[in-house]
């Protein structure tokens, strides 16, 4: 298999890109594409990231409350719905007491949640440095190893994949098993920001997640409001539900 170079169609294609292409450039993805493959690559992305093609789960009513409140594995349970933990109680609760109904609505948000985080949810993640912070983008996602533990599943934050540019060995990546999730979200932590002030509309997207590996939180910024109520309530479920299992 031969392949020829056309640095003249190159050039001609990449003239706002950069003053000099070099074919090896193009193949590794160190300069941005064309201008004309905007939506060619839109179209590539929308079926690579099921995120943009199917309906988004729905929280059920009776866990609505807890889309907001922050979850801490180390806090005791509490019946107070206020708690961080007050989903567990909640969940326990309803487990001996509500309809087949309820039970099939939390069922059925579980599974659609997991789909959802197994397909990949855009996010973009703050990174906080001496100079303050800046944002990157990425894909939040779930990798089931073990379909009968998800304690031992991992959650990824990796950047969000380009046509002929590795996913492997990126600094601002993150990955960690779910037993490791110590803390969830919603909150800016203002000391990490630094002089990065969030907002009106930042902070209602905003998203953390610590685990006890971690230096502090991995902050995100989900692309809506409701994308960053649907992480945390999804995966305080999926926590609890696997802590009363075990």
């Amino acid at each position: 298999l031969a392949v020829k170079v056309n640095d003249v169609q190159n050039q001609g294609a990449y003239s706002l890109s950069t003053d000099h292409v070099e074919a090896s450039d193009i193949l590794i993805g160190t300069i941005s594409p064309p201008e004309q493959s905007v939506d060619f690559y839109g179209a590539l992305q929308s079926l690579e990231l099921p995120y943009s093609m199917h309906s988004h789960p729905v929280i059920p009513d009776m866990l609505q409350k807890y889309s907001d409140s922050d979850w801490v594995e180390f806090l005791p349970d509490q019946s107070s719905t206020t708690s961080s933990c007050g989903m567990r109680a909640k969940l326990q609760m309803i487990s001996k007491s509500h309809s087949l109904e309820t039970k099939r609505e939390i069922d059925i948000f579980s599974r659609k949640f997991k789909y959802y985080l197994m397909d990949g949810v855009p996010v973009h993640r703050v990174l906080s440095n001496n100079n303050g912070a800046t944002t990157e983008e990425k894909v939040l996602r779930l990798t089931i190893k073990d379909p009968h533990s998800l304690f031992r599943s991992s959650l990824e934050l990796t950047r969000k994949r380009r046509p002929g540019v590795s996913n492997v060995g990126i600094p601002s990546n993150f990955s960690t098993t779910f037993e490791n999730v110590t803390k969830l979200s919603r909150t800016p932590p203002v000391t990490m920001l630094g002089n990065y002030e969030l907002d009106e509309d930042e902070k209602k997207r905003f998203f953390s997640i610590e685990t006890d590996l971690s230096p502090g939180p991995i902050m995100m910024l989900a692309k809506s409001k409701k994308d960053a109520m649907i992480l945390l309530c999804g995966l305080k479920l999926l926590l609890e539900r696997e802590k009363m299992l075990s």
